[in-house]
């Protein structure tokens, strides 16, 4: 029997994808790089489905890692995509309703509120003048505010604002306005959330992001340290990928004045290296055995090992 092979959908591959083809190639299955941009709906295929590197048949499973921004349109061909592989029993990992759960940060805090999970209090609206009365009344009651994109990462658009003047200067992306409390760090003047890695149901690998700026975001320069993580920390992790119905998921957390841990984020397509830095964990191999369980529950496949 052939190895199986896969495909790995990112707009840009780079280290994650080199990580993901080693961790897979250890394991007997190959991985094929690809763009979810660059499928093609053709229903002159037997499956209306052409994706590269897998002109005549399917590919055993897909791994997301990364879809580019794009118009509502685009983005939508796309979720096709994942979607009628998921219809056509090919594992998607993550899949596309777990992509929706998750880009769209509104979403995901509806997710997370609706499955009664601690996540700070946020508001989402797309009209300035009912956004501004919403800031009126946080300020009033002497709360700061976090002003996020709705579609962002990184940590890449976020402004803390305590005053009108400030949200009158505001230039959201796209007239949204994703609106969140901020939470004031545990220890004072010391920034600090802990990005834990669930991976079906467990966590795989955790660390603590440090800063001297409150944005504490690998990409913004944080320090990312081996860390232990609380029975509570860990259950939270995997209560809030469960919410979303991620198969795998970087899920940031913080603890609050009070004692208590909140969800921030989920992110369905969440990079590692900031992880793999910090614990020397193979968050990679991780990955690859669960693709391997995906591929092996539909067709054994005996000498992969």
């Amino acid at each position: 029997m052939p190895s199986p092979k896969i495909v790995i959908f990112n707009d840009t591959h780079g280290w994650h994808s080199d990580q993901l083809v080693d961790a897979l190639r250890n394991i007997g299955i190959s991985a094929v790089l690809a763009d979810l941009a660059d499928c093609v709906i053709d229903l002159d295929h037997p499956t209306g489905l052409n994706i590269p590197g897998f002109e005549e048949h399917l590919p055993a499973a897909a791994m997301v890692r990364g879809i580019a921004p794009g118009s509502l349109e685009q983005i939508t061909l796309r979720m096709d995509v994942l979607h009628t592989l998921a219809e056509l029993n090919v594992p998607v990992f993550n899949p596309a309703i777990a992509i929706e759960h998750t880009v769209d940060k509104a979403r995901t805090s509806l997710r997370l509120h609706l499955a009664g999970l601690n996540t700070p209090k946020t508001w989402a609206c797309e009209n300035r003048v009912l956004a501004r009365k919403i800031a009126s009344q946080q300020f009033a009651k002497h709360n700061t505010i976090v002003v996020k994109p709705l579609f962002g990462c990184q940590g890449k658009g976020i402004e803390k604002i305590t005053t009108l003047a400030e949200f009158d200067k505001l230039k959201v992306v796209g007239d949204a306005f994703y609106l969140q409390e901020y939470i004031e760090p545990f220890t004072p003047e010391k920034w600090q959330d802990w990005r834990l890695m669930v991976v079906d149901g467990q966590v795989c690998a955790a660390m603590s992001r440090q800063s001297d700026h409150w944005i504490t975001n690998f990409a913004q320069g944080a320090s990312c340290l081996a860390t232990t993580v609380t029975p509570e920390m860990e259950q939270l992790a995997i209560a809030a990928t469960k919410a979303v119905h991620a198969d795998y998921a970087g899920v940031d957390i913080i603890r609050t004045i009070s004692g208590a841990y909140t969800v921030l984020e989920v992110n369905s397509v969440p990079a590692w290296k900031g992880l793999y830095q910090a614990t020397g964990i193979d968050v990679a191999g991780h990955l690859a055995h669960a693709i391997l369980q995906r591929i092996s529950s539909i067709i054994p496949i005996s000498h992969v090992t």
